[in-house]
């Protein structure tokens, strides 16, 4: 039998950081089929999960900062990440490039002045449209071998703005969730004042207007009891007035409630998910969050807004989609889940969950790529 080459695949990211769409890249490349596919991959940044990608992946690295001899070769008319992208394509010759995000400056302008067929994995919706500007856009949009978005919300979003061949693949996760550790709970529980009894809910992200930072002091103001607590797992973005404004909105509030900002958490960030009661989701807009996914494989109530991938995902035992992306909506069904209006099933979640597994997750991506890439 004829042995078939190997396809090589140069996927790309921003950061290589543990957000959801690149972890979702480090799942599909640790677990994608070796005798059909050579990859390596492109960071625009040196970011820590380059180091857990295995020794037969090859790492590029594309100038994110500029040096001062990568902006006097911009000023000579040389642009420093096209150039790094031509030099990556040269050494590793990929039949194909793999966009992880549509916020990659200059990777698709390069991969169509090159003639290189290149799939874009659209993990944003309409309103992160705007980190892109127009023509790299519509560029995506026209000149994309295959799109594929990790919700149908996403997908959505997609064919309006135009685009004709695209691909749902949802988002998916490895359960391998450490196990609660008593220890670990009670003392994240007890740095933060939370009492026996009281119930504590949680979100995780980066502090930002899309994921609806500022809501927090708002649904505290509404909530005002003392037995309720909110949490926001996440940082590591830029310091901005956004920021700030927020920051000293909460530091000011006057409610019974109180906030707890946890910054970044890597090592017991499962313990922080363990020590919450509940999860809330108060993104403007989120295509499929991976950190709901994780609430629910441990069984936690979520109350969210209708922001995207999250009413596809939801069913009834789960907790509760507001009506409006409106704080007060959500501040009543979080009381509706605290006094037991509103009954959850741990095992309702955690049965939704095995339907976006990460073996699920790759048997759909392996089916758009065996038509795709070959």
């Amino acid at each position: 039998m004829k042995e078939t080459k190997k396809r090589r695949i140069l996927f790309i990211t921003p950061l290589a950081s543990r957000t959801g769409s690149e972890m979702m890249l480090l799942n599909i490349i640790l677990r994608l089929d070796r005798s059909k596919y050579e990859v390596a991959v492109a960071s625009y940044a040196q970011g820590e999960l380059l180091g857990d990608l295995p020794d037969y992946v090859r790492v590029y690295k594309v100038p994110g900062n500029f040096t001062m001899l990568d902006r006097i070769s911009y000023h000579l008319g040389r642009h420093p990440i096209t150039t790094a992208l031509k030099d990556i394509q040269k050494d590793f010759r990929a039949d194909m490039w793999y966009l992880n995000t549509i916020v990659l400056p200059q990777a698709a302008s390069t991969a169509v002045s090159l003639n290189i067929p290149f799939v874009v994995h659209f993990h944003e919706m309409p309103l992160s449209y705007v980190y892109v500007n127009e023509e790299e856009f519509d560029l995506i949009i026209r000149k994309a071998h295959h799109i594929i978005g990790c919700s149908e919300a996403t997908c959505l979003g997609i064919r309006q703005a135009g685009a004709g061949s695209v691909s749902l693949v949802y988002s998916f996760i490895e359960d391998k969730m450490r196990s609660k550790d008593d220890v670990d709970v009670a003392a994240i529980r007890a740095q933060f004042g939370i009492a026996p009894g009281q119930f504590a809910w949680i979100m995780s992200g980066v502090p930002s207007e899309r994921k609806g930072f500022d809501f927090f002091p708002e649904i505290a103001g509404l909530l005002d009891d003392e037995n309720t607590h909110l949490i926001w797992v996440g940082g590591g973005g830029a310091r901005d007035g956004y920021i700030s404004w927020v920051e000293n909105r909460i530091s000011s509030l006057r409610s019974r409630t109180r906030i707890h900002l946890a910054g970044r958490q890597k090592e017991k960030y499962d313990q922080y998910l363990h020590a919450a009661d509940g999860f809330i989701l108060t993104s403007r807009q989120d295509p499929f969050p991976l950190v709901m996914i994780e609430a629910a494989a441990l069984g936690k109530p979520i109350v969210s807004f209708p922001s995207g991938g999250v009413s596809e995902l939801m069913i009834e035992g789960m907790g509760s989609v507001t009506e409006d992306i409106s704080p007060k909506q959500m501040a009543l069904e979080m009381k509706k889940i605290m006094n037991g209006e509103i009954v959850c099933d741990p095992a309702v979640s955690r049965q939704r969950m095995a339907e976006y597994d990460i073996s699920k997750g790759m048997e759909a991506w392996n089916r758009v790529m065996d038509q795709v890439a070959w």
